[in-house]
């Protein structure tokens, strides 16, 4: 069996909740999202994929410097009690943004690129924006101090969220292509926006839930 699989089989269940949360986050619409439908819309799921690429890797190299960061930290006692905590509070506060997140406009929007654009440059205006994100470094933060500190996944998150920003912009590209699509997500933001905040909030409660049976 290749190490990947030996790592990725005991942390499958924290992996999976891991990737449970990223979907909430990712599922708030936001500017990325109108960006990546207006792109499809204009020049087509082809025309469209290096911003989507550039996206994906700019997420999934925000993960793995965050991953690196607190993987460097020393193994301290207690370290997983306050991680845990710290996890939950960071948790509520990115719930508390996605479920506040402004409504998109319906309308001339006007993309990230002009058109004609070089690939490459598309791609780096999609990469800049997602490595900047501070919503996927607070999200990350949360997993990397808490449920995931120490297993033996948490170097496979990264790719995890470099995999499912990939398939959810093109999952966007290919829907929002029809500006009927883009009309009813921006007719739906709010109940998107509350399910995405209530399930983060869920994995908070989840999160410190070891801490209050210990207590």
């Amino acid at each position: 069996m290749s190490p990947p699989f030996e790592l990725a089989l005991p942390a499958a269940p924290q992996l999976a909740k891991f990737a449970l949360g990223y979907l909430a986050v990712l599922a708030s619409p936001g500017p990325n999202m109108l960006a990546m439908a207006t792109l499809s819309a204009l020049r087509g799921f082809r025309g469209v994929l290096p911003f989507v690429v550039g996206i994906a890797s700019g997420a999934g190299t925000l993960a793995l410097l965050v991953w690196m960061i607190f993987d460097a930290l020393p193994d301290v006692p207690g370290l997983e009690v306050s991680g845990r905590a710290i996890g939950a509070f960071v948790l509520l506060l990115v719930a508390l943004r996605v479920a506040r997140t402004p409504p998109m406009r319906e309308g001339p929007y006007r993309p990230l690129h002009a058109d004609g654009e070089e690939p490459a440059a598309a791609f780096g205006a999609g990469f800049g924006t997602a490595v900047m994100n501070p919503v996927t470094a607070a999200y990350c933060a949360a997993q990397f101090v808490g449920p995931l500190a120490g297993t033996p996944g948490s170097a496979l998150a990264p790719t995890l969220v470099l995999l499912q920003v990939l398939l959810y912009g093109l999952l966007v590209a290919t829907l929002f292509a029809r500006p009927a699509m883009r009309s009813l997500a921006i007719r739906h933001h709010r109940r998107v926006c509350t399910v995405s905040a209530l399930v983060l909030a869920v994995l908070a409660v989840v999160l410190v839930t070891p801490l209050l049976a210990a207590g």
